[in-house]
Parts: structure tokens; sequence; C-alpha cells
């Protein structure tokens, strides 16, 4: 790679700190961990603009992981390596961030793999939130945080709209609690709405 191609990578990253664009592309994440795979080449993804687009936002990922110096780069990757399904995470993985349509879900999937490397989350929990992160409208699921104020929401209510109850249910990150009649002036009624272990999860740790 020449001085040009690296100069045309900085302009599209972030700040990385101590752990440089070089330590990326030739020593660190960049080069080993399969997300990226061994058949995508840097000068290729530079060569068409979609490619470039999918470059940035594997950058971003990068970045949003926090990985501040090779230690941290040669630590994740041992916890990463470790799992037999580690290309099938990178599959899972690389496909959510060529499809992604915003930073924020970007940033929410690298929260989702620290956690899971963490072993904060199983790795059946990491790749069905990585679907929900695929199929979700980012406005929608930041309104989970309304269940900080009723644990339990009917279709029909005061806080958050029945369209967005019935996204976030699709997507599935709540779970159906029954149908409620509401009150003599039909308020708070219909379908019960409570979070569900992802959407737990989402609001917990990730948004």
């Amino acid at each position: 790679m020449d001085e040009t191609e690296k100069n045309e990578l900085l302009s599209i990253s972030k700040d990385f700190g101590e752990l440089g664009l070089d330590t990326l592309l030739e020593d660190g994440l960049f080069k080993d961990i399969p997300f990226i795979g061994t058949g995508i080449s840097v000068v290729k993804l530079i060569n068409s603009f979609s490619d470039r687009i999918l470059l940035t936002k594997i950058l971003h990922f990068i970045n949003e992981l926090g990985l501040k110096n090779q230690k941290e780069v040669s630590d994740f990757k041992d916890k990463y390596l470790k799992d037999k399904d580690y290309s099938k995470i990178g599959s899972k993985i690389l496909l959510v961030l060529e499809r992604a349509d915003s930073l924020t879900k970007i940033q929410w999937l690298a929260k989702s793999l620290r956690l899971f490397v963490d072993q904060e989350i199983s790795k059946n929990e990491f790749l069905r939130i990585c679907s929900i992160i695929n199929s979700a409208y980012v406005e929608d699921v930041h309104q989970i945080t309304v269940f900080d104020r009723r644990e339990k929401i009917t279709s029909h209510n005061d806080l958050i709209d029945a369209y967005v109850l019935d996204h976030l249910f699709s997507i599935g990150l709540l779970a159906n609690h029954g149908f409620d009649g509401g009150n003599a002036a039909g308020t708070n009624a219909g379908t019960i709405y409570a979070l569900n272990k992802f959407g737990k999860i989402l609001k917990e740790k990730i948004i």
C-alpha cells in the first residue's frame, strides 16, 4: 500500500489514537480477525465507491471496539478466536456491516461484540442481537427506554406510539403479555408489551 492509499484511508477514518492505521492494517485487527476476511484486500476495497463505503464502516467498527493499544488488540483476538465458530460469527458481523444504514448500528454491533468476547452474553444471544440490529429502525429502538417508566405498556397508551411498539415486537425486542381492555375511556388498552431478554440487553448494555 503506498502513501496515497494510506492518506485516502486516513481521510475516511476516525482518530484511532494510540492504535495507528499501520497497526490496524498490517499488524492488528484489520489483518488477522476473520470478520474482515483474508480475501478482502484494502487496495481492492478502495477501488470502487461501494467498497469504499464498506471500508469506512469497517474502520468505524474497529474504532468503536475501543481497543487502545496492541496489547488490547492481542487480548481481544485471543478471546475472539477461542470460539470454534469464529468464522460464522465473522461472517455475521460483515453482513451486518454491509447492510448498516447508520453509524449507530455500527456502534451497537461493536458493543455487542465486546459483550460477547467478554462473556457477558452468549454466542447465541450475540448472533440474535446481530439480526435485531440488522432489522432495526434506530429511532424506534431508542424509544425502548420508555420501559424504564412502565414495565408493561399496552398498544394504546400515553407514552409511545403503537406502530413503534409493533416494530420493536417484530424485530424481537418485546414479548406479548396478552390483552388489556383498558379503562372506561378506552385508554391503556390493547396488546400488552414488555421487554424480553434481548430488549433488556439492548436497553441496559448497548444503547
